[in-house]
């Protein structure tokens, strides 16, 4: 009989970097009785580590099953040499019983199938279960005579003995049969990934600790396996590189990866199915046409089906589509760039063409870009620009751009408009401003024939014009920019009503905003129609603004809402507007610590916004904050988010709607300097409108004259159709007004005017800072559910009245509080007398509710009257 070393026929001992499975041992241990167990994974999975835990575990916890193991090889495939390997591994587990005949055989030299007879006969009999684990199982299959051995073995198993095999490739032992049956228990590649807890185990067993971010990187770069995790972490413990940098680089054609692919899962292809692989690997999904396509094998799928089964490094995760595992592909890909340069550049141009045929611009571009070839990549951005300037996929747009010379990006004015739109996009006018002017110089607005652009061009340049007039990068649009003929394709049409809606509301005031909204339904039903998720968020945003135009709060949270919703992918930068359009909404509703909380969420992430979409949030952010009681810290925050604003563009009905949130902060403080301030910054950017008249008659009121109060409101109450915020804080400040004035029957119809509009628009937050007249006379109303229940709760609450305003004369005795001058040291430098700035002094502090110098310069800085 074939002697056969004992080493073979031990269960392999744990190396000191394992990591307990528990979850598959668990797997293991629930095979139901009589399924033959396998597991089928590429070199490199942890076949073997698992079966000699699963052993070691059992026999720790003192299982009565008893396990022998054979650890095959390729001599193995002799039926003499394989049966006598499973008989010495089954006398080796010490569970035959010393009078078996089974011990007999072991000294004879007896035949294959003799041994076969007699080893199967004598394991129907065995005291205790058996666990038989042939490990390799698939060094068999190279001679037909090993796979017909393993085939009698599987077939005629003892009831008692729960075969286990482990093995590279499927053995030709019926799996589908038994899987038909219910007689297999499987784990494959995909079950024997690490997780990725279990690969920071891993690496810190080898003494790498690594952060959440980089066992999340190591882990996507392997997918999980166990040689490549274990290659990536020694790889980091013998160059002492810093793991970031590393794992930004690691790939298949990393050195210690590259011998183990080459020596262990790529050695056993045929050279035709290596030689395949590498054409397809310049593509990490592999659809079946583009497999042909690229390999010119009209058998390329079928081939690659048998390589799932058979390299167990090809995935099929789609009827139809395969993929190759991330390293493998990245190790064939690197060897045919190295080996074969223009082989590689010509793969990528094929994949590029057939992706762009498929409806996939981002992968054309990718691979364009990678077949190094500017022209096709010139060509690809003409035709599949728009399409993903609609889904919102800019980085694949940056980079295939970025790949262009300056030259052919600057003089071709596809190129230059596409390149503009991109910056728009990112929030980038000045650099949109610049390739405007090429693109303009390249095609004159009105050509002269015989080359005069084509409407795609046309329809490009207007879209292009437009976003950047509502972006401040350009002058107003040209008759040809509105005027221009709506393309057929859905992605141009969308694009085209959307920057015609935008461009309207940048100037729209309430009552202009029909026709915005029009245009930015319409570019709605073209990303529906298409499944643009990015120009579908843009035009529900759109549909938000218009409503702040409108100064309907009720009507922002569906829209906005809807935004977020379409684009889920979105990164902050991009939903910052939204936020602050919803978080305004939330504001005017009565609900302060909502808005504070939603501006706060996107303020604090470490991202840099978008000038216009920071001002917003820090703005409504400091009302609210005002609004929760911290009056003083919210109105310097709304100063500095305008200060630091700049000269950004901003459509005109959200600088007014924001200014008018910092012009009420600052005269709740008294503070009517500051209130001028924002006053004068509205006018520069609007001109004189219907908010800044509302800011002058706030003035009037907060210093007491109440009679230019009512003459600078009253215009304010007649307009046609103004917005719901206007409408609202105009009756209010007119029953105040007529309050003042003893006219309390004014007084009630101008807030049953205010309670009307507050209710069509869900207005809550004006009646809170109403005066403090007009909030008493609401109090004496007995409030129904809902709104005016709403409104009266938040009259109850809010604080008895504005501080007093301090006059000129007294903000320049403030002034000098803070230099410790005596009163007649103060009374030389402004030349008047001592009494007059005693007199004033105190004034001021009972204006600021103080008793002392220290407190009262405290309390003017916390008011923003001093800096």
């Amino acid at each position: 009989m074939v002697r056969i070393p004992a080493s073979r026929t031990v269960v392999p001992p744990l190396p000191a970097w394992s990591v307990p499975r528990p979850a598959l041992r668990a797997r293991l241990a629930a095979a139901a009785a009589g399924q033959l167990i396998v597991v089928i994974a590429p070199a490199g999975s942890g076949k073997t580590v698992l079966l000699a835990e699963w052993a070691r575990h059992d026999q720790e916890q003192h299982q009565q099953t008893a396990t022998a193991w054979v650890g095959l090889d390729r001599d193995d495939a002799d039926p003499d040499r394989f049966w006598a390997a499973v008989l010495a591994a089954v006398l080796a587990a010490d569970v035959v019983p010393a009078d078996d005949p089974l011990h007999g055989l072991r000294g004879r030299a007896a035949a294959g199938d003799d041994i076969a007879d007699a080893l199967l006969d004598g394991l129907d009999d065995l005291p205790v279960p058996l666990r038989l684990v042939l490990d390799d199982a698939h060094v068999l299959s190279h001679r037909r005579s090993g796979s017909r051995a393993l085939a009698r073995l599987v077939r005629h198993r003892p009831a008692g003995v729960r075969l286990v095999l482990a093995a590279r490739s499927d053995p030709a032992v019926g799996l589908p049969r038994l899987r038909l049956s219910d007689g297999l228990c499987e784990l494959r590649v995909r079950d024997l990934r690490f997780t990725v807890d279990e690969a920071a185990a891993l690496a810190a067993s080898c003494g790498v600790p690594l952060t959440g971010d980089e066992v999340a990187v190591l882990h996507r770069r392997t997918e999980g396996w166990a040689a490549g995790l274990r290659l990536a972490v020694l790889a980091l413990r013998r160059d002492r590189e810093e793991p970031g940098a590393f794992l930004a680089r690691f790939s298949g054609d990393e050195r210690s990866v590259a011998d183990y692919l080459g020596g262990e899962i790529l050695a056993g292809l045929t050279p035709d199915d290596r030689a395949l692989l590498g054409d397809l690997a310049v593509c990490g999904r592999l659809p079946d046409p583009l497999a042909v396509t690229l390999s010119g094998h009209p058998d390329a799928a079928r081939r690659l089906e048998e390589l799932t089964h058979g390299l167990g490094m090809v995935d099929r995760v789609d009827p139809g589509t395969h993929r190759l595992h991330t390293l493998v592909r990245s190790h064939l890909d690197a060897d045919l760039a190295r080996r074969r340069p223009d082989r590689h550049r010509r793969q990528h141009a094929v994949a590029a063409r057939w992706w762009a045929e498929h409806a996939e611009p981002a992968h054309a571009l990718r691979h364009a870009e990678r077949a190094d070839d500017p022209a096709l990549t010139a060509d690809l951005l003409r035709r599949v620009a728009v399409p993903l300037l609609a889904r919102g996929e800019l980085p694949a747009l940056r980079r295939a751009l970025a790949g262009l010379d300056t030259p052919t990006r600057r003089d071709d004015p596809h190129l230059a408009l596409i390149a503009a739109l991109v910056h728009l996009a990112d929030r980038e006018p000045a650099s949109a401003a610049a390739l405007l002017r090429s693109a303009r110089a390249a095609v004159p607005a009105r050509p002269a024939p015989p080359a005069p652009p084509g409407p795609g061009l046309a329809a490009l340049r207007a879209t292009a014009e437009l976003f950047a007039s509502a972006a401040g990068a350009g002058p107003r649009p040209s008759a040809g920019a509105t005027g221009v003929a709506v393309p057929d394709d859905p992605a141009s049409a969308g694009l085209l009503h959307l920057a015609r809606g935008t461009s309207l509301l940048a100037t729209a005031g309430a009552g202009d905003t029909d026709a915005a909204r029009a245009e930015l339904r319409r570019a709605l039903a073209a990303a529906r129609a298409g499944g643009f998720a990015r120009l579908e968020a843009d035009a529900y945003a759109g549909l938000a603004l218009t409503a702040v135009v409108d100064g309907d709060p009720r009507g922002v949270t569906g829209p906005a809402e809807a935004a977020l919703r379409a684009d889920r992918h979105a990164t902050p930068v991009r939903t910052a507007g939204t936020a602050a359009v919803l978080a305004w909404a939330d504001l005017l509703r009565g609900d302060p610590a909502r808005a504070a909380a939603r501006c706060a969420e996107l303020l604090e992430e470490s991202v840099r916004l978008a000038a216009a979409d920071a001002y917003a949030l820090r703005a409504v952010h400091g009302a609210a904050v005002g609004d929760l009681g911290r009056r003083g810290a919210g109105a310097a925050a709304t100063r500095a988010a305008r200060e630091a604003l700049g000269d950004t563009a901003l459509p005109a009905a959200v600088a007014a709607a924001l200014a008018l949130l910092e012009h009420r902060a600052a005269l709740l403080l008294g503070n009517v300097r500051a209130a001028h301030a924002v006053t004068t910054w509205l006018v520069a950017r609007t001109g004189e409108t219907d908010e800044v008249r509302l800011m002058r008659a706030w003035v009037e009121a907060a210093t007491g004259r109440w009679e230019a109060a009512r003459t600078a409101v009253g215009p304010l109450l007649g307009r046609d159709r103004p917005p719901g915020t206007l409408r609202v804080e105009a009756h209010l400040l007119a029953a105040e007004t007529a309050l003042r004035g003893e006219d309390t029957a004014r007084a009630r119809s101008a807030l049953d005017a205010a309670l009307a509009a507050g209710r069509a628009h869900d207005l809550v937050r004006p009646f809170a800072l109403a005066g403090v007249r007009a909030r008493a006379l609401l109090g004496e109303r007995t409030p129904v559910a809902g709104f005016d229940a709403r409104v009266a709760a938040v009259c109850r609450g809010a604080a008895p009245e504005a501080a007093p305003p301090l006059s000129e004369r007294e903000l320049v005795v403030l002034a000098l509080l803070p230099s410790l001058l005596a009163a007649p040291a103060m009374a030389e430098e402004l030349v008047v007398s001592v009494n007059t700035v005693k007199t004033q002094i105190r004034s001021i502090y009972a204006k600021l509710g103080v008793s002392t110098r220290r407190h009262a310069v405290t309390r003017a800085r916390e008011r923003g009257l001093l800096v």
